[in-house]
């Protein structure tokens, strides 16, 4: 019986002590340009697409499911700089794996080398917890992500978009991982 009290004893001790809170948590910090600014490698780059149409089915709206398409990048060899001035530049290229699937048929799948030379400004809405990236030269990263994550190594930027064109409309799910050099 005494072992038996022993062993709770020691589980209970062990159990407060591990309790206690961390001194290897990160630390909070404070969205800003000059917080934010630094050099970056993207870890991940992923975009999943929905495509839909409307059409008119005796008077009534009908959206019909067209395709879905993700596509997935790695193999990144990017130099990415975010400048406390509000600047940024992203120089380099990654491969991207692109699969659409169509409502009707067989999924296909292309990979691409992508070449990438973007440089614009961005402005981070710490209110909101957003960055707008407004390009002048280049087209990648452009418009307002989320920022899902951020601290002393890793920033994770996410954006929905939908665009509607005539009758069909484009969803956009994108999810840019960044890790400080």
């Amino acid at each position: 019986m005494r072992f038996f009290k022993f062993i709770i004893v020691l589980f209970i001790s062990a159990l407060i002590t591990n309790c206690s809170s961390s001194d290897s948590e990160e630390s909070t910090i404070i969205l800003s340009n000059t917080n934010i600014a630094g050099s970056y490698s993207i870890t991940s780059l992923n975009t999943d697409m929905k495509v839909t149409s409307v059409t008119q089915v005796g008077g009534v709206s009908v959206p019909l499911d067209v395709a879905t398409a993700s596509n997935n990048g790695d193999t990144f060899q990017i130099d990415f700089q975010l400048e406390e001035n509000g600047s940024f530049k992203a120089i380099g290229q990654f491969r991207m794996i692109s699969k659409v699937t169509p409502a009707i048929g067989n999924p296909e799948t292309e990979t691409v080398i992508l070449d990438i030379d973007t440089s614009g400004t961005f402005d981070v809405d710490t209110t909101n917890n957003t960055i707008q990236f407004n390009v002048s030269f280049g087209d990648f990263l452009s418009g307002t992500f989320n920022i899902t994550t951020f601290n002393e190594t890793v920033l994770i930027l996410y954006q929905e978009t939908e665009e509607t064109e005539d009758s069909i409309t484009t969803e956009m799910e994108t999810s840019i991982s960044f890790v400080r050099n």
